[in-house]
């Protein structure tokens, strides 16, 4: 496959996948990754890390969110996509409010890694310490 068509592929994949998590299309998640998917949210959080299809499509359909947020809060906004052959970097912001009642807002990236047609390799980055602060697991500023 060349380098485009590599391209296409894993930007179509990835949409795709996107489109699915935020419908909240478990099945349809589940058949866009791997057997042995990785989920690597930042260590700090103290969530994950999350491997293989069943574990990271239940966390991602809500598990893993639904216990620092009100679910039905949930707004995950797709602000930019870059690719390249079997990457793609995917920049969110995610508003929500927490199980305490607190408005969160924060910004994220996504690294996916796509392989033989399917996501492989989901690596989160965020500005953990703010979340923490909001979280109240360090004293606001």
């Amino acid at each position: 496959m060349t380098d485009s068509a590599a391209t296409e592929q894993t930007r179509t994949l990835v949409t795709e996948f996107l489109a699915a998590r935020t419908a909240a299309d478990t099945d349809r998640m589940a058949e866009l990754v791997a057997d042995d998917v990785e989920w690597l949210p930042p260590p700090s959080m103290g969530i994950g890390p999350f491997s293989g299809r069943d574990a990271v499509v239940k966390a991602l359909a809500g598990a893993a969110a639904g216990r620092i947020f009100q679910a039905d809060t949930i707004v995950r906004r797709v602000d930019h996509v870059t690719v390249e052959g079997d990457t793609a970097v995917v920049q969110q912001t995610l508003t929500a409010t927490t199980r305490k009642g607190a408005a969160y807002r924060n910004e994220y990236c996504w690294v996916y890694t796509c392989s033989g047609g399917k996501v492989a390799r989901m690596v989160e980055y965020t500005d953990s310490y703010h979340a923490a602060r909001i979280f109240g697991m360090v004293p606001a500023s």
